[in-house]
């Protein structure tokens, strides 16, 4: 194979409870993740024994990078690959970009280089990675809990969303360690009610960043505005394409995109 062209879907996180600290430095949470529509591209192309990464938005220490270096190193490969990304799934802003960049980047060297990797195998991988990167591995509607390792899998809804991207970049790490954990009712697959999802971070992040608590005032006159991952993209959820175009109107940068019933991943994986 001398090139192939992926797909690597984002998401957004539905419902996001923190539940407390790991010993292993990690937090257990409780999460329901949905695809959509927003992607990167990813091409693998032949590249003698080295791995090396042209992007389009340059990103340090890019995860990309590790994956291929990690598949390279456990299976003693001694091919290489030139990895093309091209970015618009906007960098630390809670859509999981970097995670997904990152499986289909698993995911696309077990076809480039014919490992024969399996699924499971694969998903033990990703773990080593980030704990959003199985996830991404898995490819449809999730109900997450441990580190973000333990899926299941979850009924699919067409959604359509709004979303808002605040000029502010948020570290995950930062994040994780400046919130508060109070824990009273945990939502899970077994009992759960959408009113109540909420995310952990979400007041958090208003009552720290002006811009955020500004964004989300704004945006309530069109929707609910609620918060993915750890930020700072903010989305508005809507039942049909019309409602999210009528809203859009309003404000006319907001990004419109839909739901994922399976990653374009899995059409390689399976």
């Amino acid at each position: 194979m001398e090139k192939l062209i992926i797909s690597a879907p984002a998401k957004i996180n539905l419902h996001l409870q923190v539940l407390d600290k790991r010993k292993d430095g990690f937090h257990n949470i409780s999460s329901l993740f949905s695809l959509i529509d927003l992607h990167d591209t990813l091409i693998f192309k032949n590249n003698d024994n080295k791995v090396e990464l042209t992007e389009s938005i340059p990103i340090a220490d890019n995860i990309v990078l590790k994956a291929a270096n990690l598949l390279k190193e456990e299976y003693s490969v001694n091919k290489g690959v030139k990895i093309d990304l091209s970015k618009s799934i906007p960098d630390q802003k809670g859509l999981g970009g970097g995670s997904s960049d990152a499986a289909a980047t698993l995911i696309g060297l077990n076809v480039f280089w014919k490992l024969n990797i399996s699924k499971d195998e694969l998903l033990r991988l990703a773990l080593k990675l980030g704990s959003d990167v199985p996830f991404f591995i898995y490819g449809k509607t999730a109900w997450a809990e441990g580190r973000g390792e333990i899926l299941r899998e979850f009924s699919y809804k067409d959604r359509f969303f709004l979303l808002a991207f605040p000029d502010l970049k948020i570290s995950t790490k930062v994040a994780f360690n400046s919130i508060s954990i109070p824990v009273d009712h945990i939502l899970s697959t077994e009992k759960h009610d959408p009113v109540e999802y909420f995310n952990s971070f979400e007041s958090w992040v208003r009552e720290t960043q002006p811009i955020m608590d500004k964004t989300f005032l704004k945006l309530q006159s069109v929707g609910i505005p609620r918060l993915s991952g750890t930020g700072s993209a903010i989305f508005m959820e809507y039942d049909s394409l019309e409602e999210a175009e009528s809203a859009k109107k309003e404000f006319p940068e907001l990004v419109l995109t839909k739901s994922l019933e399976r990653s374009p991943l899995m059409q390689i994986i399976e």
